[in-house]
C-alpha cells in the first residue's frame, strides 16, 4: 500500500517541532505535535469524526503563528516570509486543491518563519 500523500508530506512539520523544543517552546511543539497525529491519522482514514480535530489543531496552530510573531513585533524578514508563503499555500489550498501535500510543505515553512522571527528578537 502506497502512503498517501496528505500523510507523508505531515512528517515534515518534525523540522519547527525540533526547532520549538530547541528553543523551549513547549505549548508551540505540543501544537505542532497535535497537528501532525490528527492531521495524518484523518488523512491516512479519510474518516470525518477526525476530520474536526485536524482543523482545531490546524487553526489553533496557525494562531499561535501569529501570536509568535506579534510577540517578536512582526520582525522583519521572517514575517514578509512567512506572509509570502501563506499566499503561496492559499494557492495550493483554493486554487489548485489537487493535493494537500502543497499546503502542508507551505504550512511547515510557515511553521519555520513564525519560530525564527520569535527566536530571533532580541
Amino acid at each position: 500500500m502506497q502512503l498517501k500523500s496528505k500523510v507523508w508530506s505531515n512528517f515534515f512539520f518534525a523540522i519547527p517541532l525540533v526547532l520549538a523544543l530547541y528553543y523551549q517552546l513547549f505549548f508551540h511543539s505540543l501544537l505542532i505535535i497535535l497537528v501532525l497525529i490528527f492531521s495524518s491519522i484523518y488523512h491516512y482514514s479519510n474518516e470525518k469524526k477526525f476530520s474536526i480535530a485536524d482543523k482545531v489543531f490546524a487553526y489553533s496552530l496557525i494562531a499561535y503563528n501569529l501570536y509568535l510573531c506579534y510577540l517578536a513585533n512582526f520582525r522583519f524578514p521572517y514575517f514578509s516570509l512567512a506572509l509570502l508563503f501563506v499566499i503561496i499555500g492559499f494557492y495550493f489550498f483554493f486554487i489548485k486543491k489537487k493535493d494537500d501535500y502543497e499546503w502542508h510543505i507551505s504550512s511547515v515553512i510557515i511553521t519555520i518563519f513564525c519560530l525564527l522571527a520569535y527566536i530571533t528578537t532580541p
